[in-house]
């Protein structure tokens, strides 16, 4: 049971909001002294290519331990023993995203994906569904 859940525009949208920020952070760096120059140079250029990595690498990974949502800033997994159900709420926006209860009445953000609210049957319900149905088989 090893499978893997994105949404790629959604993924996309996040990893191109960074780059007006890294456009801005560029034209702080230029008009900064020359001798730190070069070190805000390698630092920028770190910060830009991780954070569109995490951001395009978003996703939702199944295995028989659990599942491990891969999301912008963190990583995070709620193992199959702890799920109690898996159901969308809204987020950010017009953002909504999975919300995986725990039998302690806690709630984690499976970060990794998002979609659009809608009134009917969202693409975020159909994962949460499909998650769901793969805490009944484990």
């Amino acid at each position: 049971m090893q499978e893997t859940i994105r949404i790629p525009w959604t993924s996309a949208l996040a990893a191109l909001s960074f780059q007006p920020l890294a456009l801005t952070g560029l034209g702080g760096v230029v008009g900064s002294p020359g001798v730190i120059r070069p070190w805000l140079y390698g630092a920028l250029a770190v910060a830009w290519a991780s954070l569109t990595w995490r951001a395009v690498a978003m996703r939702v990974r199944v295995s028989p331990e659990g599942i491990r949502s891969h999301g912008l800033w963190r990583t995070r997994f709620v193992p199959w023993d702890d799920l109690v159900v898996v159901q969308s709420f809204p987020g950010p926006g017009l953002l909504e995203c999975p919300m995986a209860i725990l039998f302690d009445g806690s709630l984690v953000e499976l970060t990794g994906v998002y979609g659009l609210r809608s009134e009917d049957e969202s693409r975020v319900d159909r994962i949460a569904e499909r998650l769901n149905a793969l805490c009944d088989q484990a």
